[in-house]
């Protein structure tokens, strides 16, 4: 397992990479790389970095564990114990559930990517996707709320409560969501693409439930993945573990995902159902994935965040024996482009969608920056579904897609993100 790690990451220009693997009980684990570009530290399997969005299946964890105890009921309106939430429209404000936030069916918007005193308040600021229930976008703002309403019904504070109900019980000991505790630890340092040391370390403390701050190790990350595959491990009941894996809604899009659960996305793997999250920060990238028929945990994180999907990628198809399957693009025509031409929204970015001679294209404006992309092909897939002709997600190498209603297209969704129609 080093020997392909070391090669795949190499090849990808990986500067520090960790695997862990996890079958019946038995941890594997390897590390290649070094740490930190400017020290010359080496990378080892105790070494810390941070895991972006994955964090959001641990505040998923801790949502179901209030389920468990009977302090939240997923159906019931969050606002019942969040009586500050404030979001754009009232009625969604009335009736968002922990569901629709768990399952990225809020419609509320990703979110701003800065640190506020208080983040719920910059929610009243977003305008509403659709209607809480009515489709899919990704959202870390969604997780956001998730954190706050365990904060609120715990007591603590969403760090204390994941180390109290997560950490502890399964015993993690290479993981943490505050910096003052990293100077006990060996802790990697992100790496952009020319090899040079990110800086600054991350972007926000107000997101770290969504996963701005939480920093592991993958032996760690798979050890935490375990419990999805052990019935709950006695962090929850066997039966909030079993609600997590029940798709909640299907993505318009199948590069990203292609259903989504309680928490964590669902794939396909030659035929193998696959349940996890991935995620990439300033300081690493990372991805957990489990398979519950046959009991493997596989856990990847790096330090060179625009690498760590294509190096997660190569490792899960070793390791699985297989990988997701998707149709590839026969021409660059769209037979009726109408319904998809606009120009769509969201919170930090504009698109602006068009066709030319049966070419659809689409520009992307970035609205902190004002940077405006050349005009990019969108392929046809199949339906209302296309593959951008230059990447538009950072390596990630996703899809696009459009929802339609009444044959005019309401919604655009980059990989998982959304962006509603404006004009």
């Amino acid at each position: 397992m080093e020997e392909m790690l070391t090669e795949a990451a190499c090849r990808l220009g990986v500067r520090g990479a960790q695997v862990a693997v996890l079958v019946g009980g038995e941890l594997r684990e390897a590390a290649t790389g070094i740490a930190n570009a400017e020290l010359g530290t080496p990378m080892d399997a105790r070494t810390l970095m941070q895991i972006g969005s994955t964090t959001k299946l641990h505040t998923a964890v801790l949502v179901m564990s209030l389920v468990d105890e009977g302090l939240l009921d997923l159906d019931e309106p969050v606002v019942r114990h969040l009586p500050e939430l404030r979001l754009s429209d009232q009625a969604a404000t009335a009736s968002v559930t922990a569901r629709h936030l768990l399952s990225m069916t809020s419609g509320i918007d990703n979110g701003f990517y800065d640190d506020p005193a208080d983040y719920l308040a910059t929610l009243s600021r977003m305008e509403m996707l659709f209607a809480p229930g009515d489709g899919y976008s990704y959202s870390n703002a969604s997780t956001v709320v998730s954190g706050a309403l365990v904060a609120r019904l715990t007591g603590l504070s969403w760090d204390e409560a994941l180390r109290r109900r997560v950490f502890e019980p399964l015993g993690l000991r290479d993981c943490t969501t505050l910096w003052d505790e990293l100077p006990y630890h060996r802790v990697a340092v992100g790496h952009a693409p020319d090899g040079s040391v990110v800086r600054p370390w991350t972007f926000s403390r107000a997101s770290g439930p969504a996963g701005s701050t939480l920093c592991s190790t993958a032996g760690d990350l798979a050890r935490f993945g375990e419990l999805f595959v052990r019935g709950g491990a006695g962090v929850l009941s066997a039966e909030a573990c079993a609600a997590m894996h029940v798709p909640q809604v299907s993505l318009p899009t199948r590069r990203f995902a292609r259903e989504w659960c309680l928490g964590p996305y669902r794939r396909d793997f030659g035929g193998t159902a696959v349940f996890g999250h991935s995620g990439t920060n300033y300081g690493g990238s990372s991805t957990l994935l489990w398979a519950p028929s046959t009991g493997v945990v596989v856990g990847v994180v790096c330090n060179t965040p625009h690498a760590g999907y294509p190096l997660a990628a190569e490792v899960a198809a070793e390791v699985l024996g297989a990988a997701p399957y998707d149709v590839e693009p026969v021409t660059r025509l769209t037979a009726d482009a109408e319904p998809y031409v606009g120009r769509y929204a969201a919170c930090d970015l504009r698109y602006e969608v068009s066709a030319v001679d049966g070419v659809l294209t689409v520009t992307l404006e970035e609205v902190a920056s004002g940077r405006v992309s050349p005009p990019v092909a969108l392929l046809p897939l199949e339906r209302d579904r296309f593959l951008p002709e230059r990447d538009l997600s950072g390596g990630r190498g996703w899809d696009l897609a459009f929802v339609v209603r009444q044959g005019r297209a309401v919604r655009l969704v980059s990989g998982g993100f959304a962006a509603r129609r404006m004009a």
